[in-house]
């Protein structure tokens, strides 16, 4: 039985490749990739003629049926065109598939624009949400970008050079205009760039309007704590008082103090619950 190794790859700088990937990549049966061109540059770099097979995020299934066969007579290496496959990238389809059959499944850790963000964010956090490529589709994205809004935690965007200043604006709407914003464009390339801004001043950052490079976003969370709490929430937290005894009109007056809004508009949607 066969082991699938998931390599992470560089997303710009050859020389962040690891030891062991580079050992892994020569020593594997094949390398399955998303891009044979990308990573067959790569190998090349590295003097390695595994042979190479693709497999992208609209392969069929019997391609990924094959890789599974190939497994069964050997090691199998996964790269994606940068970076850690499965992150923000395909991999995970293969990696179900692989575990079913039985083998095992093994990560070759390295770079990863990810990590790299938020490495020189200067933004101090337990943890953070992670939205890769946000969708296209405008009810998904903001309701997508509502509830990483909501965790108070610092959040990461991947964007293209066409959607890079349309989501920075996007997110000014859910995270207002005081959220630390770091632009980081082509990250360990020749041009990287590292921008730190608010929300508030994307609209007037150069770096948002170039034409070439992939970026990464990082919201801070510093303006969340004086989002406005919507209906819904105000609601639910009158029933929570409501269900410990309390009248609507003290019921109201404690939600007011708790989420920093106008006792009135409290107790307004408080008569709702009975309505």
């Amino acid at each position: 039985m066969g082991t699938l190794y998931l390599v992470a790859t560089p997303i710009g700088n050859l020389a962040d490749l690891t030891e062991r990937a580079r050992d892994v990549l020569g020593a594997v049966d094949v390398v399955v990739a998303e891009d044979t061109r990308r990573t067959g540059k790569l190998l090349k770099h590295l003097e390695i003629r595994t042979k190479l097979l693709s497999v992208h995020g609209d392969s069929p299934a019997h391609r990924i049926e094959r890789v599974v066969e190939l497994l069964a007579a050997g090691d199998v290496a996964y790269c994606t065109d940068a970076g850690t496959p499965g992150v923000s990238d395909p991999g995970a389809a293969l990696v179900d598939a692989a575990r079913a059959a039985g083998h095992a499944v093994s990560p070759v850790p390295g770079p990863s624009a990810l990590v790299a963000a938020l490495s020189v964010s200067g933004i101090e956090s337990v943890g953070a949400v992670f939205l890769g490529f946000v969708s296209r589709r405008e009810a998904r994205r903001r309701e997508a970008l509502e509830s990483a809004a909501a965790t108070g935690l610092p959040v990461v965007i991947y964007a293209s050079p066409r959607r890079a200043a349309a989501v920075a604006a996007e997110c000014v709407d859910v995270f207002g205009e005081a959220a630390p914003l770091v632009v980081c464009r082509e990250l360990t390339k020749l041009h990287e760039e590292i921008v730190e801004a608010t929300l508030g001043e994307a609209d007037e950052l150069e770096v948002l309007a170039k034409a070439r490079g992939e970026y990464v976003l990082v919201v801070g969370p510093a303006a969340l704590i004086a989002a406005e709490p919507t209906d819904k929430e105000i609601i639910a937290t009158i029933r929570e008082q409501l269900g410990t005894g309390k009248s609507l009109r003290d019921a109201a007056a404690a939600v007011a103090t708790e989420l920093n809004i106008s006792r009135r508009r409290a107790y307004q949607l408080g008569l709702q619950i009975g309505e």
